[in-house]
């Protein structure tokens, strides 16, 4: 007479099969996931680029021009901390260093990191007699139709030749 055997457990194909599963669900989610890092990264920029936007703005309709930058300067690093009228330039390192005098944002806001190859930070640069500016960025991916470098001006946001 026979005895059957009955087996506990999984045979190898099985286990490979489900590991060739688990191996396929972990690389979808971590493209998925590396996408939507990509996006928010970028929808900040546009966001930091906004914010930078509405207080020269307010910078402008305060002392009729733009702070004053005649060489591209990296916002956000030395002495361009914080926009304000106490200051011959419209910049300053602190709040403190402005005085009593109207600050129109404390602090500028940093791109998120890591940075497209493209351009690092975002970078100034305004216009003789100050009566226009441009900031300039990058975007890693594709945000509303944007994408590459992009270029804010009193005009608004566009993308940058």
């Amino acid at each position: 007479m026979k005895k059957n055997i009955q087996k506990n457990g999984f045979t190898v194909i099985e286990l490979l099969i489900v590991l060739g599963f688990v191996g396929l669900l972990i690389l979808v989610g971590s493209v998925l996931l590396g996408t939507a890092r990509e996006r928010s990264r970028d929808s900040k920029r546009l966001s930091d680029l906004d914010i930078t936007r509405r207080a020269m703005e307010d910078y402008f309709h305060n002392n009729n021009r733009y702070p004053q930058a005649p060489t591209p300067k990296l916002l956000g690093s030395d002495g361009y901390k914080v926009i304000c009228s106490g200051t011959p330039t419209g910049f300053a390192e602190t709040r403190s260093a402005c005085g009593n005098a109207t600050v129109f944002l404390d602090p500028i806001p940093l791109p998120p990191e890591p940075q497209p190859a493209q351009l690092e930070g975002y970078t100034y640069t305004s216009v003789s007699p100050n009566t226009t500016y441009t900031i300039d960025a990058a975007l890693e991916g594709a945000v509303n139709g944007l994408q590459g470098r992009v270029q804010v001006s009193p005009g608004g946001l566009q993308i940058k030749q």
